[in-house]
């Protein structure tokens, strides 16, 4: 979620970056912002007021003054109306930030300035090519599903049957082949200096939100309602709420882990495109990569990854 203090203070370069990823709309968070520091500087002068209030009955009394008398009485009562003023502002104030919170949850994350700009993937820029393009001479592309039936690696009609559409069994050399791709890739990360997680697959709201998950991409995630969990759309999710809440000096960074784990995704999306095939299956398997690094780190430690 992006800081409202980065908004308020940067924000021309904020806007101009948001423009880039679609038309966001910041004068209605900028407005409840503006109104939750006059709610915070009221709330500062009413304790402080009551603080004052405090020492001078203490002062009085010690100087003699009558604890029951009238201009103790006045201060007393003026200290209960501080209390009533402040115990009306605590609900407002939960409102006001419960509204802030709900309008910058879907904002993304800023851009690199260095990212071009395109408003579909058609529009992608190509920036690094591996190996040489296959032509194949057969003009008759036979698909990847059909070459795995014919194999017997990969068995969808099974898959619809213990499951529904869109999941597969994986069977004899297609399961092996899995294995030992996810082995090969765990491997050469640990050996890169990752470290390996094994976390939780099914974790809380808090977790889904802290990664950028919920709420736009709740009609897209499996959920637990009886016990508020979700399963993890990818291990991102459980691998970064290792620190969530947590305060990481700069001598704990940076913190590299690469995990692997099943995913799961409704991809309500998808109704309706072209499914056929290991495409958007509700269940996958990944292996994630994970860095938690300096900001200034950030640029170059993204370019190691890619």
């Amino acid at each position: 979620m992006l800081d409202i203090r980065q908004i308020r203070e940067n924000l021309q370069t904020v806007q101009e970056l948001l423009n880039r990823r679609g038309e966001y709309d910041l004068q209605p968070i900028l407005e409840l912002d503006e109104q939750q520091r006059q709610l915070e500087t009221e709330r500062s002068q009413l304790q402080a007021r009551s603080n004052q209030i405090g020492k001078q009955v203490g002062e009085k009394i010690k100087s003699g003054s009558d604890p029951k008398g009238a201009e103790i009485q006045a201060l007393k009562d003026e200290g209960n109306q501080i209390k009533t003023q402040l115990s009306e502002l605590e609900p407002r104030e939960k409102e006001i930030k419960a509204k802030i919170e709900a309008l910058l949850l879907p904002l993304p994350n800023l851009p690199s300035e260095s990212t071009p700009l395109g408003k579909s993937e058609a529009e992608n820029i190509e920036v690094k090519r591996w190996g040489d393009e296959y032509i194949p001479q057969n003009p008759k592309i036979i698909p990847h599903y059909e070459i795995g039936e014919k194999l017997g690696i990969l068995d969808f009609e099974r898959g619809v049957k213990i499951a529904q559409s869109r999941f597969v069994a994986l069977m004899g050399a297609g399961a092996a082949l899995e294995r030992a791709i996810i082995q090969f890739m765990l491997n050469r990360h640990i050996q890169a200096g990752y470290v390996e997680v094994m976390a939780p697959l099914l974790v809380n709201s808090q977790s889904l939100t802290a990664t950028g998950q919920l709420p736009k991409f709740a009609e897209d995630s499996f959920k637990c309602e009886a016990d508020d969990l979700w399963l993890i759309p990818t291990s991102e999710v459980s691998t970064m709420n290792l620190y969530r809440d947590e305060i990481l000096t700069a001598e704990q960074l940076p913190i590299y882990h690469c995990a692997y784990t099943p995913c799961f995704r409704r991809e309500a999306g998808a109704y309706g495109k072209d499914t056929r095939g290991l495409i958007r299956l509700h269940q996958f398997n990944k292996v994630e990569m994970v860095k938690i690094v300096h900001p200034d780190r950030s640029e170059e430690e993204h370019q190691k990854l890619v």
